[in-house]
């Protein structure tokens, strides 16, 4: 079997660059999407509820938003109760087109040097490390502390409570591996 030549390499990275790029774009724009239509059926629900109960607490299309999206949750309580439910709403879809940008260029950055996308400059590198590495144990203090978040949602079936356990779960174990992992690198080098 022959060896692939310079030509063929080429065009596998020019296919592969290929992919990365509608990664980067896709991924954002298909979680955008989703947290439009997770947003407008969490209205309707809202709307629903409202006439049957007199607080009805989340709905469950905006839980399932808040999970998916866990690490926005801390950063939307610091403007949230500031603003106007319309501009709540706008910030949040644009944050997480934003947030599933920086997934994808990780994802790509993993692919290509196994490495996490973070800033360069090695002190805000680490601070970045730091509060993604931060971000992972907060939702594990969630997980842990807060049993009755599960309790009270296993009332909407299994595959429910296993996304209300998974997703943050999941948050959590990717943020602390890949950004611990680029902060033990980094203190290495130096």
């Amino acid at each position: 079997m022959l060896a692939p030549g310079p030509a063929d390499k080429r065009q596998y990275a020019r296919n592969s660059g290929d992919v990365s790029v509608k990664l980067k774009y896709a991924l954002p724009l298909a979680q955008v999407l989703l947290a439009i239509s997770l947003l407008w059926a969490s209205e309707l629900w809202f709307k629903a509820a409202r006439g049957t109960m007199d607080m009805p607490g989340p709905a469950p299309a905006f839980t399932l938003l808040i999970l998916i999206n866990a690490p926005l949750a801390p950063l939307r309580a610091l403007w949230y109760r500031h603003v106007s439910t319309v501009w709540d709403d706008v910030t949040l879809v644009a944050a997480i087109g934003l947030l599933w940008y920086w997934v994808a260029s990780n994802i790509y950055s993993w692919q290509e040097k196994r490495r996490v996308c973070m800033f360069s400059w090695a002190p805000l590198r680490l601070a970045g490390d730091m509060l993604a590495v931060g971000a992972g144990a907060f939702w594990i203090v969630v997980f842990v502390a807060d049993r009755s978040a599960f309790t009270v949602e296993s009332r909407l079936g299994v595959p429910w409570t296993v996304a209300v356990v998974s997703l943050p779960l999941a948050w959590s174990l990717v943020l602390i591996f890949f950004f611990g992992r680029d902060f033990v690198q980094c203190v290495l080098r130096r």
